[in-house]
């Protein structure tokens, strides 16, 4: 049986909330056991947002601010099932708080310890 690959949407917003969950993604893909999807593409192609839907039984939503942007997108093309994280859950203030190794590898090994996505912790 084939390994399942974890689908990753990520927020990259303008903010440096933006910037974490996007660093966050990019470092869960290197792990080879993620794929990074683009969320500005599930909202414009409902094609890609059925497809997706079907590939991916496993999602992480890594959302930059409370406003859930990433979220709300995925909810309107009718994908309600995955994991939801937000970077300013992890103490990281919307425009004050700058980006650190420290706190993305603390948002990794938050998501690597969860359920739905299981890396080991070398990578």
């Amino acid at each position: 049986m084939a390994e399942t690959m974890i689908g990753i949407v990520a927020c990259s917003g303008a903010s440096n909330t933006g910037h974490y969950s996007d660093i966050v993604a990019r470092k869960l893909v290197k792990s080879g056991k993620a794929r990074m999807l683009c969320l500005a593409r599930f909202a414009v192609d409902e094609d890609f947002a059925e497809k997706s839907k079907l590939e991916f039984t496993d999602l992480v939503v890594l959302d930059g601010c409370p406003i859930n942007c990433a979220e709300k997108i995925l909810q309107q093309r009718g994908i309600a099932q995955f994991q939801h994280i937000n970077t300013t859950d992890f103490g990281i203030i919307k425009g004050q708080t700058p980006v650190t190794e420290q706190k993305v590898d603390e948002i990794v090994e938050h998501i690597r310890s969860s359920a739905a996505i299981k890396m080991s912790p070398e990578q």
